[in-house]
């Protein structure tokens, strides 16, 4: 996501005149350098990752909340691949209404979940903000002659990215702590199975030469006998 930000800032520099009127799919096919196309492409598959790591650590998303995490994941990528057509339009669109509902979705599932919970609150604010630019997208798309729709999905895009970054933070704080604890766990417990192996090992010898010497003795004593 960091890298997809910094292509998206640097496909800023050759924007056209009239941005603002322009689609994220039209943008993308005048961005000269190609850095917008690219940009969205790896925010598609840092969502992908995003779900890797979720599943991983068994968050609260399974069901519509990673399907439409997907399927902004799906929307992404394949806009980047036919930038400028009116496929990518719808494709770009879709994207956005897939990570407003997953937002929502989020928003109450890590409500509900202690681990998560901490997360919950930015996202009922993001969720919020996503519904409402969603709904001014479709007022300027439909009866408002799509003056100003490039900037109403830039917006909408802003937030959405918002979205996946609020549980990749929280991700990130709760699974290297406890990935570093398993460790030092894993790592205690070598320690006390390789001490108790060496006392093991010490008391056997310990048990076997005063074994060794008692016979020694008695072998000793019955030939002084004789």
């Amino acid at each position: 996501m960091v890298v997809g930000s910094v292509m998206l800032a640097a496909g800023q520099f050759g924007a056209p005149s009239g941005k603002i009127d322009l689609t994220i799919g039209r943008y993308a096919a005048l961005d000269r350098d190609g850095y917008t196309t690219i940009a969205l492409a790896l925010f598609g598959l840092s969502a992908l990752a995003l779900v890797a790591g979720m599943r991983a650590v068994r968050a609260p998303v399974s069901g519509w909340p990673e399907r439409l995490m997907l399927g902004w994941a799906g929307a992404l990528t394949g806009a980047a691949v036919m930038a400028g057509t009116a496929v990518a339009d719808v494709l770009v669109v879709a994207a956005l209404m897939c990570l407003a509902g997953a937002s929502g979705l989020m928003a109450r599932r890590f409500g509900e979940d202690a681990r998560w919970r901490a997360a919950a609150r930015p996202l009922e604010w993001l969720a919020l903000g996503a519904g409402g630019a969603l709904a001014v997208l479709i007022y300027v798309t439909l009866p408002g002659h799509e003056v100003v729709i490039g900037l109403v999905e830039w917006v909408l895009f802003g937030i959405d990215v918002a979205v996946l970054a609020v549980p990749l933070v929280h991700l990130a704080r709760t699974a290297w702590p406890e990935r570093a604890a398993a460790g030092t766990l894993d790592a205690a417990t070598r320690s006390a199975l390789d001490t108790a192996t060496r006392s093991a090992l010490e008391a056997a010898t310990r048990s076997a030469l005063e074994t060794a010497t008692r016979s020694t003795s008695r072998a000793t004593a019955v030939l002084s006998r004789h």
